[in-house]
Protein backbone atom coordinates (compact mmCIF):
# COMPACT_ATOMS: atom_id res chain seq x y z
CA UNK A 1 0.00 0.00 0.00
CA UNK A 2 1.70 3.30 -0.98
CA UNK A 3 0.23 6.83 0.38
CA UNK A 4 1.02 9.92 -1.67
CA UNK A 5 0.41 13.89 -1.28
CA UNK A 6 0.66 16.60 -3.87
CA UNK A 7 -0.01 20.09 -3.44
CA UNK A 8 -0.93 22.66 -6.06
CA UNK A 9 0.81 26.06 -6.27
CA UNK A 10 -1.84 27.49 -8.92
CA UNK A 11 -5.11 29.51 -8.07
CA UNK A 12 -6.57 28.72 -11.74
CA UNK A 13 -9.60 25.92 -11.08
CA UNK A 14 -9.53 25.02 -14.86
CA UNK A 15 -5.31 23.74 -14.22
CA UNK A 16 -6.50 22.36 -10.73
CA UNK A 17 -9.02 20.55 -12.20
CA UNK A 18 -6.72 19.40 -14.77
CA UNK A 19 -4.53 18.42 -12.20
CA UNK A 20 -6.49 16.22 -10.07
CA UNK A 21 -8.40 14.11 -13.24
CA UNK A 22 -4.40 13.39 -14.45
CA UNK A 23 -3.58 12.22 -10.40
CA UNK A 24 -6.40 10.26 -10.27
CA UNK A 25 -5.48 8.24 -13.57
CA UNK A 26 -2.37 7.55 -12.30
CA UNK A 27 -3.61 5.67 -9.13
CA UNK A 28 -2.47 2.15 -9.05
CA UNK A 29 -4.30 -1.04 -7.20
CA UNK A 30 -3.20 -0.05 -3.09
CA UNK A 31 -2.52 3.69 -4.00
CA UNK A 32 -4.36 6.20 -1.63
CA UNK A 33 -3.38 10.27 -2.62
CA UNK A 34 -4.29 13.31 -0.71
CA UNK A 35 -4.35 16.45 -3.06
CA UNK A 36 -4.74 20.08 -1.51
CA UNK A 37 -5.70 23.42 -3.78
CA UNK A 38 -7.17 26.71 -3.90
CA UNK A 39 -9.24 28.23 -6.70
CA UNK A 40 -8.91 31.90 -6.97
CA UNK A 41 -12.52 34.09 -7.47
CA UNK A 42 -14.04 31.14 -8.53
CA UNK A 43 -17.70 29.37 -9.31
CA UNK A 44 -17.79 25.55 -9.75
CA UNK A 45 -20.94 24.13 -10.73
CA UNK A 46 -21.48 19.87 -10.45
CA UNK A 47 -20.97 17.90 -13.66
CA UNK A 48 -25.14 18.44 -14.59
CA UNK A 49 -25.81 22.07 -13.59
CA UNK A 50 -27.13 24.92 -16.10
CA UNK A 51 -24.52 27.72 -15.71
CA UNK A 52 -27.01 30.33 -15.93
CA UNK A 53 -29.56 28.94 -13.36
CA UNK A 54 -26.73 28.90 -10.71
CA UNK A 55 -24.65 31.82 -10.82
CA UNK A 56 -24.38 35.05 -12.84
CA UNK A 57 -21.65 33.82 -14.75
CA UNK A 58 -21.38 37.06 -16.73
CA UNK A 59 -20.92 39.27 -13.81
CA UNK A 60 -18.33 36.97 -12.29
CA UNK A 61 -16.18 37.10 -15.68
CA UNK A 62 -16.47 40.39 -16.17
CA UNK A 63 -15.15 41.19 -12.57
CA UNK A 64 -12.35 39.02 -13.38
CA UNK A 65 -13.83 35.52 -12.09
CA UNK A 66 -13.57 32.25 -13.40
CA UNK A 67 -16.56 29.33 -14.02
CA UNK A 68 -15.48 26.10 -13.75
CA UNK A 69 -17.54 22.89 -14.09
CA UNK A 70 -16.72 19.56 -12.46
CA UNK A 71 -16.50 16.20 -13.47
CA UNK A 72 -18.50 15.32 -10.18
CA UNK A 73 -22.67 16.10 -9.44
CA UNK A 74 -23.80 18.02 -6.77
CA UNK A 75 -24.32 21.89 -6.22
CA UNK A 76 -22.51 24.81 -6.87
CA UNK A 77 -19.90 26.12 -4.33
CA UNK A 78 -18.33 29.78 -4.70
CA UNK A 79 -14.56 29.62 -4.08
CA UNK A 80 -11.63 31.88 -3.25
CA UNK A 81 -7.97 31.94 -1.55
CA UNK A 82 -9.92 31.89 1.40
CA UNK A 83 -11.04 28.46 0.62
CA UNK A 84 -9.06 25.06 0.68
CA UNK A 85 -9.35 22.12 -1.46
CA UNK A 86 -8.86 18.98 -0.90
CA UNK A 87 -9.07 15.59 -3.03
CA UNK A 88 -9.13 11.58 -1.55
CA UNK A 89 -8.39 9.63 -4.59
CA UNK A 90 -7.70 5.80 -4.19
CA UNK A 91 -7.78 2.82 -5.81
CA UNK A 92 -11.16 0.69 -4.81
CA UNK A 93 -9.90 -1.56 -2.11
CA UNK A 94 -8.25 1.48 -0.27
CA UNK A 95 -11.29 3.70 -0.69
CA UNK A 96 -12.51 4.45 2.91
CA UNK A 97 -15.51 7.25 2.93
CA UNK A 98 -15.43 7.08 7.01
CA UNK A 99 -11.37 7.37 7.45
CA UNK A 100 -11.15 9.85 4.52
CA UNK A 101 -13.92 12.04 6.67
CA UNK A 102 -11.93 11.17 10.28
CA UNK A 103 -8.44 13.49 8.51
CA UNK A 104 -10.94 15.97 7.66
CA UNK A 105 -12.16 15.88 11.32
CA UNK A 106 -8.90 15.35 13.04
CA UNK A 107 -7.68 18.51 11.24
CA UNK A 108 -10.53 20.70 12.40
CA UNK A 109 -9.93 19.34 15.94
CA UNK A 110 -6.27 21.05 15.68
CA UNK A 111 -8.20 24.29 16.36
CA UNK A 112 -10.89 23.39 18.87
CA UNK A 113 -13.70 22.49 16.02
CA UNK A 114 -15.94 19.59 16.34
CA UNK A 115 -17.40 18.67 13.52
CA UNK A 116 -19.82 16.02 11.82
CA UNK A 117 -20.82 14.35 9.01
CA UNK A 118 -24.12 15.75 7.55
CA UNK A 119 -26.74 14.87 4.60
CA UNK A 120 -25.81 13.80 1.44
CA UNK A 121 -22.54 15.05 1.29
CA UNK A 122 -22.16 18.62 4.00
CA UNK A 123 -19.67 18.01 7.03
CA UNK A 124 -21.11 20.70 9.39
CA UNK A 125 -20.14 22.00 13.23
CA UNK A 126 -21.49 21.41 16.30
CA UNK A 127 -23.53 24.78 15.96
CA UNK A 128 -24.90 23.40 12.88
CA UNK A 129 -23.35 25.45 10.13
CA UNK A 130 -22.24 23.87 6.87
CA UNK A 131 -18.65 24.86 5.98
CA UNK A 132 -17.54 21.76 3.79
CA UNK A 133 -19.68 20.45 0.89
CA UNK A 134 -18.67 17.25 -0.89
CA UNK A 135 -18.66 15.51 -4.15
CA UNK A 136 -17.74 11.58 -5.72
CA UNK A 137 -16.96 10.02 -8.60
CA UNK A 138 -16.32 6.21 -9.75
CA UNK A 139 -13.91 4.88 -12.40
CA UNK A 140 -12.55 1.50 -13.18
CA UNK A 141 -9.81 2.25 -11.06
CA UNK A 142 -10.07 4.88 -8.79
CA UNK A 143 -12.45 6.39 -6.66
CA UNK A 144 -12.67 9.87 -6.37
CA UNK A 145 -13.82 11.87 -2.93
CA UNK A 146 -13.35 16.11 -3.38
CA UNK A 147 -14.08 18.81 -0.79
CA UNK A 148 -14.74 22.45 0.08
CA UNK A 149 -12.98 23.78 3.39
CA UNK A 150 -14.56 27.48 4.14
CA UNK A 151 -11.61 28.87 5.98
CA UNK A 152 -11.92 32.48 5.40
CA UNK A 153 -14.26 32.92 2.25
CA UNK A 154 -15.31 36.03 1.40
CA UNK A 155 -19.37 35.82 2.17
CA UNK A 156 -20.25 39.02 0.32
CA UNK A 157 -18.69 37.52 -2.79
CA UNK A 158 -20.32 34.36 -2.56
CA UNK A 159 -23.96 36.08 -1.92
CA UNK A 160 -23.06 38.17 -5.47
CA UNK A 161 -21.99 35.50 -7.68
CA UNK A 162 -24.05 32.51 -6.33
CA UNK A 163 -27.60 34.52 -5.75
CA UNK A 164 -30.14 33.90 -9.10
CA UNK A 165 -30.98 37.36 -10.38
CA UNK A 166 -35.32 37.62 -9.91
CA UNK A 167 -36.28 36.78 -13.06
CA UNK A 168 -38.65 33.59 -13.56
CA UNK A 169 -36.75 30.79 -14.10
CA UNK A 170 -37.64 26.94 -14.97
CA UNK A 171 -34.35 24.33 -15.32
CA UNK A 172 -34.26 20.79 -15.99
CA UNK A 173 -30.57 20.65 -14.37
CA UNK A 174 -29.83 20.27 -11.16
CA UNK A 175 -31.04 23.06 -8.29
CA UNK A 176 -28.03 23.61 -5.55
CA UNK A 177 -29.27 23.60 -2.32
CA UNK A 178 -28.62 26.56 -0.17
CA UNK A 179 -27.45 25.63 3.22
CA UNK A 180 -26.90 28.28 6.26
CA UNK A 181 -22.32 28.58 6.00
CA UNK A 182 -19.99 29.74 8.02
CA UNK A 183 -15.75 29.99 7.99
CA UNK A 184 -14.00 27.90 10.42
CA UNK A 185 -12.19 31.31 11.43
CA UNK A 186 -15.16 32.53 12.74
CA UNK A 187 -14.85 29.64 15.25
CA UNK A 188 -10.88 30.05 15.64
CA UNK A 189 -9.68 33.11 14.93
CA UNK A 190 -6.27 31.15 14.95
CA UNK A 191 -7.27 29.42 11.63
CA UNK A 192 -5.15 30.08 8.40
CA UNK A 193 -5.09 28.53 4.96
CA UNK A 194 -1.43 27.48 5.81
CA UNK A 195 -2.49 26.33 9.53
CA UNK A 196 -4.49 24.17 7.88
CA UNK A 197 -2.81 22.06 4.98
CA UNK A 198 -0.28 21.64 7.90
CA UNK A 199 -2.81 19.72 10.07
CA UNK A 200 -4.48 18.26 7.20
CA UNK A 201 -1.03 16.33 6.47
CA UNK A 202 -0.67 15.69 9.93
CA UNK A 203 -4.11 13.95 10.32
CA UNK A 204 -3.15 12.21 7.10
CA UNK A 205 -0.41 10.42 8.43
CA UNK A 206 -1.39 9.73 11.33
CA UNK A 207 -4.60 8.09 9.71
CA UNK A 208 -2.45 6.47 6.89
CA UNK A 209 0.84 6.15 7.69
CA UNK A 210 3.81 8.07 5.84
CA UNK A 211 3.35 8.93 2.77
CA UNK A 212 5.20 10.51 -0.25
CA UNK A 213 5.23 13.91 -2.06
CA UNK A 214 5.00 13.83 -5.74
CA UNK A 215 6.45 15.75 -8.54
CA UNK A 216 4.91 16.44 -11.79
CA UNK A 217 7.06 15.20 -14.65
CA UNK A 218 7.46 17.70 -17.97
CA UNK A 219 5.07 15.19 -19.98
CA UNK A 220 2.84 15.06 -17.58
CA UNK A 221 2.46 18.59 -17.26
CA UNK A 222 1.83 18.81 -21.31
CA UNK A 223 -0.55 16.27 -20.35
CA UNK A 224 -2.86 18.41 -17.63
CA UNK A 225 -2.14 21.00 -20.45
CA UNK A 226 -4.59 19.38 -22.93
CA UNK A 227 -7.31 18.54 -20.39
CA UNK A 228 -6.39 21.97 -19.55
CA UNK A 229 -7.68 23.59 -22.60
CA UNK A 230 -10.81 21.51 -21.95
CA UNK A 231 -12.37 22.03 -18.78
CA UNK A 232 -11.23 26.08 -20.27
CA UNK A 233 -13.50 25.74 -23.35
CA UNK A 234 -17.15 27.28 -23.65
CA UNK A 235 -18.59 24.42 -24.81
CA UNK A 236 -17.39 22.41 -21.44
CA UNK A 237 -18.22 25.35 -19.01
CA UNK A 238 -21.46 26.52 -20.64
CA UNK A 239 -22.76 24.11 -23.39
CA UNK A 240 -22.71 21.12 -21.12
CA UNK A 241 -25.96 23.23 -19.47
CA UNK A 242 -29.40 21.77 -19.28
CA UNK A 243 -31.78 23.06 -21.58
CA UNK A 244 -33.58 25.87 -19.99
CA UNK A 245 -36.03 28.16 -20.08
CA UNK A 246 -35.98 32.35 -18.85
CA UNK A 247 -37.00 35.56 -18.42
CA UNK A 248 -35.42 38.70 -17.90
CA UNK A 249 -36.75 41.97 -17.71
CA UNK A 250 -35.53 45.71 -17.21
CA UNK A 251 -36.97 49.27 -17.67
CA UNK A 252 -34.21 51.44 -19.19
CA UNK A 253 -34.41 54.88 -19.64
CA UNK A 254 -36.32 54.56 -22.74
CA UNK A 255 -38.75 51.51 -22.25
CA UNK A 256 -39.17 48.18 -20.77
CA UNK A 257 -37.84 45.09 -22.42
CA UNK A 258 -38.87 41.66 -21.55
CA UNK A 259 -36.57 38.70 -23.22
CA UNK A 260 -37.95 34.84 -23.26
CA UNK A 261 -35.11 32.47 -23.87
CA UNK A 262 -35.23 29.04 -24.84
CA UNK A 263 -31.37 27.64 -24.26
CA UNK A 264 -30.00 24.01 -25.25
CA UNK A 265 -26.22 23.09 -24.67
CA UNK A 266 -26.06 27.41 -23.86
CA UNK A 267 -27.27 27.77 -27.24
CA UNK A 268 -30.14 30.38 -28.26
CA UNK A 269 -33.06 27.85 -29.49
CA UNK A 270 -35.71 30.35 -29.21
CA UNK A 271 -36.10 34.06 -28.49
CA UNK A 272 -39.34 36.41 -27.93
CA UNK A 273 -38.61 39.86 -26.83
CA UNK A 274 -41.59 42.20 -25.43
CA UNK A 275 -40.92 46.04 -25.12
CA UNK A 276 -43.07 49.25 -24.56
CA UNK A 277 -40.24 51.07 -26.72
CA UNK A 278 -41.41 53.40 -28.81
CA UNK A 279 -38.62 51.65 -31.02
CA UNK A 280 -41.02 49.31 -32.58
CA UNK A 281 -38.47 47.84 -34.21
CA UNK A 282 -36.33 47.14 -31.25
CA UNK A 283 -38.01 43.89 -30.42
CA UNK A 284 -37.24 42.03 -34.06
CA UNK A 285 -33.55 43.54 -34.24
CA UNK A 286 -32.89 41.87 -30.32
CA UNK A 287 -34.43 38.82 -31.46
CA UNK A 288 -32.05 38.92 -34.93
CA UNK A 289 -29.05 39.21 -32.67
CA UNK A 290 -29.74 36.62 -29.92
CA UNK A 291 -31.07 33.79 -31.73
CA UNK A 292 -29.12 31.01 -33.11
CA UNK A 293 -25.99 31.49 -31.28
CA UNK A 294 -24.58 30.78 -28.39
CA UNK A 295 -25.45 32.75 -25.25
CA UNK A 296 -21.91 34.23 -24.61
CA UNK A 297 -22.26 37.86 -25.13
CA UNK A 298 -19.44 39.45 -23.50
CA UNK A 299 -18.25 40.33 -26.98
CA UNK A 300 -21.18 41.36 -28.87
CA UNK A 301 -21.11 45.00 -29.95
CA UNK A 302 -23.35 46.73 -32.64
CA UNK A 303 -23.63 50.02 -33.64
CA UNK A 304 -27.21 50.67 -32.10
CA UNK A 305 -26.45 51.77 -28.44
CA UNK A 306 -29.95 50.60 -27.15
CA UNK A 307 -28.98 46.97 -28.31
CA UNK A 308 -25.32 47.50 -26.45
CA UNK A 309 -27.23 48.48 -23.84
CA UNK A 310 -29.73 45.31 -23.62
CA UNK A 311 -26.22 43.19 -23.89
CA UNK A 312 -24.23 44.64 -21.40
CA UNK A 313 -27.38 43.71 -19.00
CA UNK A 314 -28.10 40.92 -20.00
CA UNK A 315 -24.46 39.90 -20.04
CA UNK A 316 -24.27 40.45 -17.08
CA UNK A 317 -27.20 38.21 -15.37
Amino acid sequence: MRNYFFESNSFNPWENLATEKHLADQIQPGDLLLYLWQNENTVVIGRNQNALRECKAGLLEAEGGYLARRTTGGGAVYQDIGNLCFTFAASPERYDLERQMKVVQKACKEFGIETSFSGRNDMITEEGYKFSGNAFSVTSGCKIQHGTLMLDVNKDHLEKYLTPSQEKMKAKGVASVRSRVCNLKELNPQVTVEGMKEALKRAFEEEYGLFQGISLLPEQIREIQKTYETYASWDWRYGKSPECETIYRKRFAWGEVEVHLKLKNFYVEECKVYSDSLDVELPSRLEALLLHRPYDLQNVVTEDDRLNEIITWLAQE
